[in-house]
């Protein structure tokens, strides 16, 4: 790999983990929150919770799945035109 191509896969290890890591804190940042202003029932206290692991989950696989089908793009649509080059 090219020296651009480390840089910016750093970049984006760094991005999954500090995402991952900070919707984590402010999903348990909202729970804390809502608890205390009003008694929650376990109910919506578990659909906050499953909301905050969803984006998680999200924001640690879409990086990969943008470069997966960046790079399958050239599969379904070749990169030369109809007819091929002469």
């Amino acid at each position: 790999m090219s020296n651009l191509s480390n840089i910016l896969y750093g970049v984006l290890l760094f991005v999954r983990w500090a995402g991952i890591i900070l919707i984590a804190i402010v999903g348990i940042a909202m729970i804390i929150s809502e608890g205390a202003k009003s008694k929650l029932s376990p109910g919506k206290l578990l659909a906050v919770g499953a909301s905050a692991i969803l984006a998680a989950v999200l924001v640690w696989t879409l990086p990969s799945l943008v470069n997966y089908a960046r790079s399958d793009a050239g599969v379904v649509v070749p990169d030369h035109p109809i007819g091929g080059y002469r």
